[in-house]
């Protein structure tokens, strides 16, 4: 498995998240590999946009909502993340969508389309009302499995996949299509 197949999907919520993370030690990036203008804008001891995590807990959200590491995958975790805080003001998410749209190096820049899915993640957070995925100390759920981890949090999967179907029939992309 590499990082472009890397994926647990939704239905995998038996594993526990540990598990779950040690399938990506591979290829799994350490946070100087990370190019310097992505460290600015998402890490929060920045705190620049609401919902800068740590990258530990970037992965673990990435677990918990069944996403991989492709565009999408990314602009999705992204968006739910910073739409958990329910402090994403208009300005700052078009300045965020600017930013990943022309500033981010290549092979991490957001086009249209991921776009669009970056704005399912923050709509979705939102509507589920979930906890505040970036204000928890997500390793505290190492241990946990993913659907008690979701309980706890209050991510609801039903909600993801009404989500992903959608996503899945309007993109003909490698991580829409592998969602369910």
């Amino acid at each position: 498995m590499d990082d472009e197949t890397w994926h647990i999907p939704l239905k995998d919520d038996h594993l526990v998240i540990q598990e779950a993370l040690d399938t990506m030690k591979s290829f799994k990036l350490n946070q100087d590999d990370v190019p310097f203008i992505i460290r600015l804008f998402e890490n929060p001891k920045y705190n620049i946009f609401p919902g800068a995590v740590s990258l530990q807990s970037h992965d673990i959200i990435h677990v918990l909502l069944g996403r991989g590491l492709l565009p999408k995958d990314e602009a999705y975790v992204i968006g739910f993340t910073m739409g958990s805080t329910r402090g994403l003001t208009w300005p700052e998410k078009r300045i965020f969508r600017f930013v990943t749209r022309h500033l981010y190096p290549d092979g991490y820049r957001f086009t249209g389309d991921d776009l669009d899915v970056f704005e399912s993640g923050v709509e979705c957070a939102k509507k589920m009302k979930c906890m505040n995925v970036a204000s928890v100390d997500l390793s505290w759920f190492l241990s946990y499995t993913i659907k008690d981890a979701r309980s706890e949090l209050g991510i609801d999967p039903s909600r993801l996949i009404v989500d992903y179907t959608l996503e899945k029939l309007t993109y003909d992309s490698p991580e829409s299509q592998r969602l369910l």
